[in-house]
Order: C-alpha cells, then sequence, then structure tokens
C-alpha cells in the first residue's frame, strides 16, 4: 500500500478495516456493524508504508460459535515501510510491537503462523526471516524460491510451515516447525521448475505442482513431507497432447474434517476432479460446450431500457454462440469450491465474460452457466452457504452479481461513485448475509434485500474523500 494514494484495506474476514493517510492510520474496529460504529487513529512513525496486512482470525472449530463475531482480543496489524514494521494490538489499538532496521526492498511481510509472528522476504529472494513478537529472537529460512503465496504456506490448525526453496538448479520442499522452525523435512523435488505448492485444507497432505512444460505433473506430500503419489493425468490421455498444469485447488473440509477433492486447471482447459482417497481422476470438466449435451440453465446478462442490467434466462445455442477457439491452449482463470464442495464456480481464459457452475456430488456435470457483457473479475462463495457473488470489470455500473439455489441470479447496482471496474467484494464472516464490494479508493458494506424487488441495503461506506 503507498501512502502516497491513501487507500482501504478489509481484513480477511471482513470484520475490521483501515485507511492510510500519510501517517494517519485510521482503524475501523466494527465497521460491518448494524450498530455504534468504533473508529480510532493511530500514528505511523513514516509515511512510506508499503505493506499494511490485519492478521488472520483464528480456525474455527466444530464447537466454536462465532455468530456473534470474533471479539479480536488476539487480533492485530501491521505496516511496513522498506525499514521498519509497527504492530497494533486491534481491540485496545495499542503499539505492540515494533521492527528496526530491516533491510530495504522486501517483496512480502506478513504476518507468520500467527499474530505473535511476522514473515518477511527479502530481495532477490536470498532468504526469508520470521520474527517472534513475544520472544524477541528471528528465524531465518536461506533462498525461498518466490515471495508469492503459492510457494510458501502454514499448514491448518498445527500451523507448521512449508516453503519451496531453489537453493542451485533443485527444487526444494522443506516442512519447518511452527514457532521454533525447526527442519521437520527436506525433500528434493523431482520438477523442472516447481510453480507452487497448497495444503489441504484438513491439513493432510501438501500438493506440490511443475511447470506447464513438463505436462501433467502434481506431487503429494504428506504432511511431513513423504511423496505419497504422482498424478500424471487421467489414465486414456495423450501425453503428446498434454499442455500441463496451470493451477490446482483443494475443495474446503466436510463435516467429518476431510477434504475430498483437488481440482487440477490445465492449459488445455479441462479441470481434472481428483479424489483425495486415491489422488486418481475421477472427473474432467470440459470448457467446450457441446449443445446437443444435457443442457444446464443458462443465464445472460443484458441491459434494460433504462440502463440497468439484469440476468435472463437464454438458450443454449445462443449464449454460446462464440465460435470455439482454434489454439488447443485455453487455460482456467478463477477455480472456486462452494463451502460445501457441492459445487464449482470456473472461469475459461478464452471466454473469460462466462462463469460456469459445476456440481460435484455423484457425476460432476455443469449446471448453470452466466454469461455477462465483460470479463470477470471475481467470483467468491460466501464462506458457509452456496451463495456466489460475482464482479465484473464493468467501467459503466458499479453492481454486484449473485446467485443462489433458493432464487433467480440477479444483478444490483450498489452505491459506489468510482465506477473505474476494479470492484473486489468480501463476505463479512461473522455475519449470515454482510458483505463488502468496491475499490482501493472506496468500499461499501450491506446486504441484499428482497423486499420489493431486490437491492443492497448499505450498512456503512468507506471512501478516500472522507479522509
Amino acid at each position: 500500500m503507498d501512502s502516497t494514494a491513501p487507500s482501504i484495506s478489509i481484513s480477511e474476514d471482513g470484520e475490521y478495516a483501515a485507511q492510510l493517510n500519510g501517517k494517519d492510520l485510521i482503524v475501523h474496529l466494527n465497521p460491518a456493524s448494524s450498530e455504534f460504529k468504533e473508529v480510532d487513529i493511530v500514528k505511523a512513525k513514516e509515511s512510506t508504508s508499503r505493506f499494511f496486512k490485519f492478521s488472520r482470525p483464528p480456525p474455527v472449530t466444530s464447537t466454536d460459535k462465532r455468530g456473534s463475531g470474533d471479539d479480536g482480543t488476539d487480533r492485530r496489524m501491521l505496516c511496513a515501510s522498506d525499514t521498519r514494521i509497527q504492530v497494533w494490538q486491534l481491540r485496545t489499538l495499542q503499539q505492540c510491537a515494533e521492527i528496526e532496521n530491516i533491510e530495504s526492498g522486501a517483496t512480502h511481510i506478513d504476518f507468520g503462523g500467527d499474530q505473535n509472528e511476522v514473515i518477511v522476504f527479502h530481495a532477490w529472494n536470498t532468504k526469508l526471516t520470521v520474527f517472534g513478537l513475544d520472544t524477541g529472537r528471528s528465524q531465518v529460512i536461506k533462498t525461498p524460491k518466490s515471495s508469492h503465496p503459492n510457494s510458501f504456506g502454514y499448514r491448518p490448525r498445527t500451523r507448521q510451515l512449508a516453503v519451496l526453496l531453489k537453493p542451485d538448479t533443485s527444487d526444494l520442499l522443506t516442512i519447518h516447525e511452527f514457532r521454533t522452525y525447526e527442519l521437520i523435512n527436506r525433500a528434493i523435488l523431482p520438477t523442472l521448475d516447481a510453480q507452487g505448492l497448497k495444503w489441504s485444507p484438513d491439513g493432510r497432505w501438501i500438493a506440490v505442482w511443475d511447470a506447464a512444460s513438463t505436462g501433467t505433473k502434481v506431487l503429494i506430500f504428506t504432511a511431513h513431507g513423504q511423496l505419497f503419489r504422482t498424478y500424471s493425468g487421467p489414465p486414456d490421455s495423450d501425453p503428446v497432447l498434454d499442455l500441463g498444469v496451470k493451477n490446482i485447488e483443494w475443495s474446503p473440509a466436510d463435516r467429518t474434517g476431510t477434504s475430498e477433492y483437488l481440482a487440477v486447471a490445465k492449459v488445455d482447459g479441462n479441470v481434472d476432479i481428483l479424489k483425495s482417497k486415491t489422488f486418481t481422476c475421477s472427473a474432467s470438466l470440459s470448457h467446450i460446450f457441446h449443445i446437443d449435451q444435457y443442457s444446464p440453465s443458462i443465464w445472460r446478462e443484458r441491459y434494460t431500457s433504462d440502463g440497468e442490467l439484469e440476468y435472463t434466462e437464454s438458450s443454449s445455442s445462443s449464449a454460446f454462440s462464440v465460435v470455439e477457439p482454434s489454439s488447443p491452449s485455453r487455460s482456467i482463470l478463477t477455480m472456486v469450491f462452494s463451502s460445501d464442495a457441492a459445487f464449482l464456480a470456473t472461469v475459461d481464459q478464452t471466454r473469460s465474460s462466462i462463469v460456469w457452475i459445476w456440481a460435484l456430488e455423484k457425476i460432476p456435470r455443469l449446471v448453470s452457466a452466466l454469461v455477462h457483457e465483460h470479463p470477470v473479475r471475481q467470483v467468491i462463495w460466501h464462506p458457509s452457504a452456496a451463495e456466489l457473488l460475482i464482479t465484473t470489470s464493468n467501467s459503466a455500473v458499479a453492481a454486484v452479481r449473485y446467485l443462489s439455489p433458493d432464487c433467480e441470479p440477479v444483478i444490483v447496482r450498489v452505491p459506489i461513485s468510482s465506477e473505474g471496474g476494479r470492484y473486489d467484494a468480501k463476505w463479512v464472516v461473522s455475519s449470515g448475509s454482510r458483505f463488502w464490494i468496491g475499490t482501493p479508493e472506496e468500499y461499501v458494506v450491506g446486504h441484499l434485500s428482497r423486499e420489493g424487488g431486490t437491492r443492497f441495503e448499505l450498512s456503512n461506506s468507506l471512501s478516500r474523500a472522507q479522509l
């Protein structure tokens, strides 16, 4: 975040917000509440802040009661310049730690395994440093491959760190103990150029995928770094035509605590669905629409006579009248599971204005497609319900698109004046229906009301103009 352009940051769970204007840090402690809004201001020591982060909420267990929201007792935020990191306790809004004289040129700064750690990736990927805020100690891991979030990750709940390293010509995967960062295991990867790793939400597996030029190669490791299986594509696939892997995504942990699916997005536009029991392909989802197949519900965005946007049900032939691309390279831009893993939403690169909705229970199939006037920017599922928000790069109308099994999809205008086509949305986890939508300069939070037609009910707004 550049302090010369005041911006707004929303916490991962939507519970907190902050605005940075020069050295003034304006913190909104309950911005999504329908009651009294608590706002406070603290001073950063420098006006050249590059990173602003909220600590992540504690993991939710089956016995947690989060309906009233997190009380924020242990939540923190950090503000970092090129040489200094300041950390504040959120609920009391007091500075609780400061790290001075860090090496300039850091490429990534965030909280580590919990709110008592800060992780810093240094310039040129020479090393990463984990600072213990409660101990005053630091741990160093040399030659991380990248500071991109796909190159490292903390195990859910127990928070061991898995990280890709590149000390020489070989890729390494190392697993480190939480807090002490002692080495648990080290594996030399049989990869040409490992692209990333992801922990399964149940914490049982680590998946690493190789560069697309090597064909399909996904390595499955146990939580302790032992290679369990290598996925190379469906049994009937032709290696000559294999264009490799673009990305992967795990399904959320289900009621039994198991992440049932691993979705492998291919460069050819297909998505292989792997069951985590065997890590073999149970289905392959194709983004080439065949008119003679089972017909899903198709909704097409259009402008009304008064300039508003709406969805209308469309025939398959008219909605997918776009000529299929001749190039075999298609790729998947977006791939997101619903909270119960019953649905998967995808966006294909060649037709980036379409959101495809797949049902995964029993025999996976396409159940719906939403066709838009502009490329899709974001697709997010509700954290606990089968409800979907979509934003597009439409620069003329600030709107959010909403889909749920209980009703037809709708497009609702939101009260944002900065209509730049860069709208992002974020659900408020503690609320059943509230969500944020906006740009780095302006955000609003509210919910959709269906009384007398669907409309956005505003709860609060934050903007650069308020500073």
